[in-house]
């Protein structure tokens, strides 16, 4: 199955035109790599998208969302913070896009109790550190997935030039791939005491292989993956394509 995608991928690979405008308007520069990958893996996936029903886990600004929709796609827009897709509310209108705002915890998806034939996650996964949460993470997903829906990740991974101690942060690397960086005393829910320090976790920077074992835990079955390299003292991104295993 992976090697009939990947070919399928190498055989139809339609170039998708960015909207340059909304890109600017959203401050997504930045995203640009992102978003063009996003938009060419969608249409090798779904060549008649229009209609079809997509989520986009941590919005943002929503730039992923307005990619999506700019394919044809009825698009849920998911973040924890109501005020940071103002902007792209406000285009999505203007252009006639369909876009639907949520607003929730990446823990909290189960309460949206509907169908996608895609969802997207772009580093929500990263932000969930402790493993028994990104497994029920992982778990919500497939199971928001329609018939022969799709997963399209990005998260951060474990990278050979990374090293946490050459950082001008005070944040530490433990054995089960927690960042943590370090916080003034406190007592508030997530600060924990270790070596003297308070700390809170900020994100889970596995191998890539620990990425693909959560996957295939929670019942996925991988279609694609790429791996970049990101320059200077960084984690590297991990792209992959998932969907239900057979059985699952």
């Amino acid at each position: 199955m992976k090697a009939q995608y990947q070919q399928f991928i190498r055989t139809h690979n339609h170039k998708t035109a960015i909207n340059g405008e909304n890109l600017v308007a959203l401050n997504g520069l930045t995203e640009r790599n992102h978003v063009e990958y996003l938009q060419d893996v969608c249409a090798d996936l779904f060549p008649n998208p229009q209609g079809l029903k997509a989520l986009d886990m941590g919005a943002a600004h929503g730039v992923c969302a307005m990619a999506l929709a700019e394919l044809g796609m009825q698009v849920a827009a998911y973040d924890m913070y109501r005020s940071s897709v103002a902007i792209v509310h406000k285009m999505a209108m203007e252009q006639h896009l369909n876009i639907s705002f949520r607003v929730g915890g990446s823990l909290q998806i189960e309460q949206l109790q509907e169908k996608f034939d895609l969802i997207h996650d772009r580093d929500c996964l990263t932000h969930i550190p402790l493993p028994l949460d990104r497994a029920r993470f992982l778990q919500s997903l497939r199971k928001m997935l329609a018939e022969d829906g799709k997963l399209v990740i990005r998260t951060c991974i474990l990278s050979p030039q990374f090293d946490p101690d050459d950082s001008f942060e005070s944040i530490c690397l433990d054995a089960d791939y927690i960042l943590w960086r370090q916080t003034p005393e406190s007592d508030a829910p997530g600060v924990v005491a270790m070596n003297g320090r308070h700390w809170t976790a900020q994100k889970r920077l596995p191998p890539a292989e620990v990425i693909r074992q959560e996957l295939c835990r929670a019942g996925f079955m991988i279609l694609d993956e790429e791996i970049e390299l990101v320059p200077g003292n960084n984690p590297s991104i991990l792209r992959l394509v998932v969907t239900s295993a057979p059985g699952r």
